[in-house]
């Protein structure tokens, strides 16, 4: 069994695009619909991945917060 289990979503056209700008805009690379797709959608993955706390890990309130004292 994965630590993570995430699953992979396909990100609407509008979400498709906007990333395309905003990597315009940083990189100076256009990018394909597919490429860019990809790309969003690890980004997504990778922030699910960093942001929530592993299923394990009880000590944390229902907003992420370590409830015990560290």
């Amino acid at each position: 069994m994965p630590l993570l289990n995430f699953k992979l979503m396909r990100l609407s056209k509008e979400a498709v695009e906007e990333f395309k700008d905003i990597y315009y805009k940083k990189f100076g690379e256009k990018l394909s619909d597919e490429k860019a797709q990809e790309l969003a959608e690890r980004l997504v993955l990778l922030y699910k991945a960093v942001y929530y706390p592993f299923p394990e890990d009880n000590n944390r309130d229902e907003n992420g917060k370590r409830s015990d004292s560290l």
